[in-house]
């Protein structure tokens, strides 16, 4: 590393040695290349060998920083960071300190809900008012009373649409699943209630579905034919029924797009996406497969504040920033509070535009938008965030806006 003898240190092609061949090659998911990028435009440059900040981001984090050395020996580098690297800190890659506390608080539940797994399940027939099919009855009976009438009559629905468009669609399709999803719950309950009642030998699937209710977690059978999501029973049921309330009051009035979409209520919010390009194509007579979403974030919190639905796209809501926040002042992505692990974001105005109108927008963060916090495959779309501070301030803090917080 020592640059005296005064030859230019050749960083754009270490970076694609280390971003393109020997790591960044490897990366599979096209966010956690981009975030390994960032790092290495950060860190490979001149300034590098000129003692300069190693911590991204971190001109305003008072008592944390660490500088780069001057050019010297391998064993003196070694030296340097000993000495200086005292505690790990999250702010060291770019992220908030708010990033390990969700990380801690992740570790507890993981090792909690491991806990509670390989707990004995001896009383599961036995008497006392503690015992796992009494409780599991009464979640039974509950889950039966919230969702044992419920169905929605799509076929006669569709019957009285005078025009089934792209909106339609999706809301028909949502209720098409619905449906499935219903009839399964109820299924399940009324075998195991047999199983129960000793109409039924009880099977593996049925045992399974017991200790999950009996544990308060999603049983599997229903989380694969529902959405994303790491909510446990009881929030998952609430969350269900508000997802049936959005689609009853839609049957209201059919033929026309709510004013605000709760976005986090669909289990297919791509399809909802695509319907917002279809529409914009066939009235602009645009070609669809040259169309993107395109984000507009309102200063109105509440769906009340809007008086009618949008003239060029469609109004969402429901989505929650991780990793920093939205300030509604200024309209843009600031630095998350401290303990503020979500920042509600305000109704969003999504649109279509073409790729030529939407190519070269400076001081946008491309914000990737998950159905949860695994983030991972549960990847909806980008949403085009204005910003002050560098794009790559926020790649690197990993900001996202999730559609269901648990």
């Amino acid at each position: 590393m020592d640059n005296s003898g005064g030859g230019k240190v050749p960083w754009e092609d270490l970076k694609y040695i280390f971003g393109e061949i020997m790591y960044g090659g490897h990366i599979v998911n096209d966010f956690d290349r981009l975030v390994a990028n960032e790092y290495l435009n950060f860190f490979m440059k001149d300034e590098l060998l000129d003692e300069t900040e190693m911590y991204p981001y971190a001109e305003d984090e008072k008592g944390v920083s660490f500088m780069s050395p001057s050019p010297t020996i391998f064993e003196k580098y070694i030296e340097h960071i000993d000495i200086n690297i005292i505690n790990d800190t999250p702010i060291a890659f770019g992220l908030h300190s708010n990033a390990e506390i969700d990380f801690r608080t992740q570790q507890s539940v993981a090792m909690f809900k491991t806990i509670l797994d390989l707990q004995p399940r001896e009383s599961v027939s036995g008497g006392g008012a503690g015992s796992v099919q009494q409780i599991v009855e009464a979640v039974l009976n509950d889950m039966l009373e919230k969702f044992g009438e419920k169905l929605f009559d799509v076929d006669d629905l569709v019957r009285n649409l005078d025009e089934q468009g792209p909106y339609q669609n999706v809301f028909i399709q949502e209720m098409d699943v619905m449906n499935v999803l219903l009839h399964e719950i109820r299924r399940s309950i009324k075998e195991l209630q047999l199983g129960f009642a000793g109409e039924l030998t009880m099977s593996d699937a049925m045992e399974g579905l017991m200790m999950s209710l009996y544990n308060n977690n999603v049983p599997h059978t229903w989380a694969k034919l529902a959405w994303p999501s790491l909510r446990s029973l009881s929030s998952w049921t609430v969350n269900f029924l508000d997802r049936i309330l959005q689609l009853e009051e839609w049957t209201n009035n059919p033929a026309e797009l709510p004013k605000v979409t709760w976005l986090s209520g669909l289990i297919y919010p791509r399809s909802f996406l695509t319907a917002i390009c279809q529409v914009s194509a066939q009235k602009n007579q645009w070609e669809l497969d040259k169309l993107i979403t395109m984000t507009d974030v309102t200063k109105k919190m509440k769906i009340d504040a809007i008086t009618a639905p949008s003239r060029d796209g469609a109004y969402i809501i429901g989505l929650h920033m991780q990793g920093a926040r939205w300030d509604i002042g200024t309209v843009m992505v600031e630095k998350s509070r401290p303990k503020e692990m979500f920042s509600p974001m305000p109704v969003i105005n999504v649109r279509a535009v073409t790729l030529e109108k939407a190519g070269g927008q400076g001081g946008t963060y491309q914000c990737p938008v998950y159905a949860t916090e695994a983030r991972g495959p549960t990847w909806i779309f980008n949403a085009q965030l204005k910003t002050k501070s560098p794009a790559a301030r926020w790649v690197l803090a990993g900001v996202a806006l999730i559609t269901d917080v648990s």
